[in-house]
């Protein structure tokens, strides 16, 4: 007996079990039958960012006082979190919730470890400003609502109808085109000849003629026909009578032989529009694509960032009541001043971090609005955005090598480059015909007719004239050759080879494309097989941070652990499901983002 009294480690050992004693009597004052019920914390002031979820409490909360030990009350029934509703609106309406103060859903403070909830990762809800509305969003809502209101989806819809504007223009180069002329002339002579007995005399003239003019589509050839009309009065002596009237009709065809004959330009671009209107539709549909799988990704980082700020908010209260329990220790004489420095770090990094917190949640909130509203204006826009969707676990097989022969078959910027292909080929088919001679053939018919005067001295009319055209009494036959030919052809040829060096680009670049969509899908499937290992991994530490929770309740309400240690395996189960739960969210993107890059390219 005598040597364990002289033993340094039993004295050591008794003087820390005196003061492990004192401690946990200074952190669990009693209360004796006729003392008052505790009093209600004090509610720290509203901080300046009042209306963002999780804002930061006060370093230094209030404590209660330790210097007469009171018997300890039963433990409060702790605040819960609001939960998601279950039963999400009607798909396409999303649910806008008014939220005055006193039904703001609040996150629940841990003031022990008894009463420390463990919260479940997906039911954290954003706080709305004073006077601000939330408006809960299931995935299936955002992309309808994205669909409806985004305004760069809206601008892609645009370009299928300026397409086919454009083909209606190019069209219109193969409609007649028809052309009127009225001319009247008033002209005074002087007579040089004295047997007129007029010094001067006047004549009238008036023209009235009209053409019309069409380019065929078959065989790339030109028709033009015109129609002229004429009458004079004239105050000579020698006209022969009055009114002159004249008429005539003229039709010419001309048709390239050589080059034009085939294909020339106006046929060229409604082909090419029609492969161009083709293209359109795949851009649209890459922009309606995109635009999806980018809400899906500002939708789950929404997600991730409120629930980020729970997180922060555990872990700053967590370092708050360390920080406090060290002051607490100092007060009693058990601890030195400076160790507090430590735990006051620790409260100041954690403030930090909240901080952050919100920002990126701010920001997460702006990308997601940016992708929903059409202006500043909308109501969405100005809400609070509460994201109710809750991951699921669907396993996806992944086939590489079928994704990827599907993605260079279906996918829409290979479709793309083809069709541009396709039109450099119809570009080149034209330089190549302009390589040869203009050889036209041109044929022509005209006819004339007159009124005339009788011998009554009576002066007939237009149906005269029309009479004598109609019967053809004096036609006129006409067939002409036109043939035109650069010399050495340079122009023509150097377009010619321009257009081949096109092609070849063209070729190039498509094979490139090709090996990185390979390359592209083959990493998508990847990422497949890995974001589930890490999924599997993030449940396998969630399902030991389980455990170590609950072991570690189970140890302090034996008295064998601390405040601290309870709550700090607590929170760290919450990071853990925290993870879990990002883990989820990437597995879910690398599979939507694995559906989509074997349909559409950015």
């Amino acid at each position: 007996m005598m040597n364990l009294l002289r033993n340094p480690r039993v004295w050591a050992l008794t003087l820390a079990a005196g003061v492990l004693t004192v401690s946990i009597s200074a952190q669990a004052p009693q209360q004796g039958p006729g003392a008052p019920p505790p009093s209600t914390p004090q509610q720290p002031n509203t901080p300046p960012n009042e209306g963002r979820p999780g804002a930061p409490p006060p370093s230094t909360p209030v404590q209660p006082p330790v210097d007469q030990p009171q018997a300890q009350p039963a433990a409060p029934t702790p605040a819960q979190p609001r939960a998601v509703p279950p039963s999400a609106p009607p798909p396409g309406i999303p649910q806008t919730t008014p939220a005055p103060a006193s039904q703001l859903p609040q996150f629940a403070t841990p003031r022990g470890p008894s009463q420390t909830e463990r919260y479940v990762v997906g039911q954290a809800v954003p706080v709305p400003p004073s006077g601000g509305t939330l408006m809960n969003l299931t995935l299936e809502q955002a992309i309808e609502i994205a669909l409806e209101r985004n305004l760069e989806l809206k601008v892609a819809r645009m370009n299928p109808p300026g397409v086919d504007y454009q083909m209606a223009s190019a069209r219109a180069a193969f409609n007649p085109q028809f052309t009127g002329t009225y001319r009247y002339n008033n002209q005074g002579q002087i007579s040089t000849d004295n047997l007129d007995k007029v010094s001067s005399f006047n004549t009238k003239g008036q023209t009235m003629n009209m053409s019309m003019s069409q380019t065929l589509h078959w065989t790339g050839g030109s028709l033009n026909a015109q129609f002229n009309n004429g009458r004079q009065v004239s105050t000579n002596p020698r006209s022969p009578y009055n009114p002159q009237l004249t008429t005539a009709l003229a039709v010419t065809f001309t048709q390239p032989l050589l080059a034009g004959f085939s294909i020339d330009n106006n046929r060229n671009q409604l082909r090419t529009l029609s492969i161009q209107r083709q293209i359109a539709d795949i851009q649209l549909l890459t922009t309606i694509e995109n635009t999806k799988a980018s809400v899906r990704t500002a939708y789950w980082n929404l997600r991730q960032a409120i629930e980020q700020i729970e997180i922060q908010r555990r872990s700053l209260d967590l370092s708050q009541r360390l920080f406090q329990d060290n002051r607490t220790k100092v007060e009693i004489g058990t601890l030195a001043p400076i160790e507090t420095t430590t735990s006051e770090t620790a409260v100041a990094n954690a403030e930090q971090q909240l901080l952050n917190a919100q920002i990126s949640w701010t920001s997460a909130e702006l990308t997601l609005k940016r992708l929903l509203a059409a202006s500043p204006e909308d109501d969405l826009y100005n809400a609070t955005l509460n994201p109710v969707e809750q991951a699921a676990l669907s396993v996806q097989s992944v086939d590489i090598k079928g994704a990827v022969q599907r993605a260079l078959e279906q996918r829409t910027d290979i479709m793309q480059a083809k069709r541009t292909l396709d039109v450099s080929r119809l570009n080149l088919e034209v330089t190549q015909n302009l390589t040869r001679p203009q050889l036209n053939l041109q044929t022509g018919y005209s006819g004339s007719g007159a009124n005339s005067k009788l011998t009554n001295g009576d002066v007939t009319g237009y149906g005269t004239a029309f009479s004598q055209l109609g019967s053809f009494e004096v036609p006129t036959w006409n067939v002409q050759f036109n043939f035109t030919y650069p010399l050495f052809m340079a122009a023509a040829r150097a377009n010619f080879a321009r257009a081949q060096l096109a092609i070849d680009q063209s070729q190039a670049s498509l094979k490139a494309q090709e090996l990185t969509v390979t390359a592209d899908v083959t990493n998508a499937g990847l990422a497949v097989e890995n974001t589930f290992k890490q999924l599997q991994a993030a449940q396998k530490a969630r399902e030991v941070a389980e455990r170590n929770a609950e072991a570690e309740q189970t140890r302090f309400d034996v008295g064998m652990s601390t405040n601290y240690n309870v709550v700090q395996a607590q929170n760290n189960l919450t990071t853990q499901r925290l993870t879990e739960l990002r883990a989820l969210i990437n597995y879910l993107n690398s599979v939507a983002e694995f559906d989509r890059i074997q349909r559409v390219g950015r």
